[in-house]
């Protein structure tokens, strides 16, 4: 009996190729749509209820789907060293791209499920190596460095206090007291109350303008008299 007929070779699906590295590529896409979502809404200045962080981070998430119809690229999925095509090697296009945003967290769920992508497949998209090998992945690297540039302008955003969190810490708490007057240790949450309060105060923002100087000595001496 020969080798040929003890063993048999099964050729893995296209689609189920890599499929775990694009797992992980999803998450991190989805997880930086969410954080760019609530960034978005601290830096708007608006209240961080359920619906609002909700609604900025589908925006956020359906905005990067599109990205990657469009391109086959994401942040997350370049960082993996993937693109997403079609069986003939296309981007998705944009409705596919949407599409995707729809089903992708499903998969997300299933696959952990499954071991399969079976939306991705009903799509007719899969995932593939970028081409070029480290030379490829750095060529492509400069798009997704915007979308790291505003993942990161999103942390900073949530890091720091908005307005309405400054005012309340300087003006209220005991603790934004001693921040005011310099008698504790400097923390971060008094730094960056600091920064912000000043920043606003030469911007014209009289009402914090009067406060600082009224109430808060540090922060009033960084003003011009």
């Amino acid at each position: 009996m020969s080798d040929g007929s003890l063993f048999s070779m099964e050729t893995i699906p296209t689609e189920a190729r890599h499929q775990g590295r694009l797992w992980v590529a999803d998450l991190l896409d989805l997880t930086g749509a969410a954080l760019v979502g609530w960034g978005a809404v601290r830096a708007a200045e608006q209240a961080s209820t359920a619906g609002a962080l909700g609604l900025a981070g589908a925006l956020a998430w359906f905005t990067l789907s599109a990205v990657g119809g469009l391109t086959g690229r994401t942040p997350g999925r370049h960082f993996l060293g993937l693109l997403m095509e079609r069986g003939d090697g296309r981007a998705p296009g944009l409705g596919t791209g949407l599409l995707r945003g729809l089903t992708a967290p499903v998969d997300l769920l299933l696959q952990g499920v499954l071991q399969r992508r079976p939306l991705d497949a009903r799509l007719g998209v899969h995932a593939r190596p970028l081409s070029g090998g480290v030379r490829g992945w750095l060529r492509g690297l400069l798009p997704q460095l915007v979308g790291v540039a505003v993942l990161a302008g999103a942390v900073w955003s949530i890091a720091t206090p908005t307005r309405q969190e400054m005012l309340q810490y300087l003006d209220s708490t005991l603790t934004g007291w001693h921040c005011c007057h310099g008698t504790r240790e400097v923390t971060w949450q008094c730094r960056t109350s600091l920064s912000r309060a000043v920043r606003n105060a030469k911007g014209g923002d009289a009402e914090v303008e009067k406060l600082l100087r009224a109430e808060c000595p540090v922060a009033a001496a960084r003003l011009a008299p």
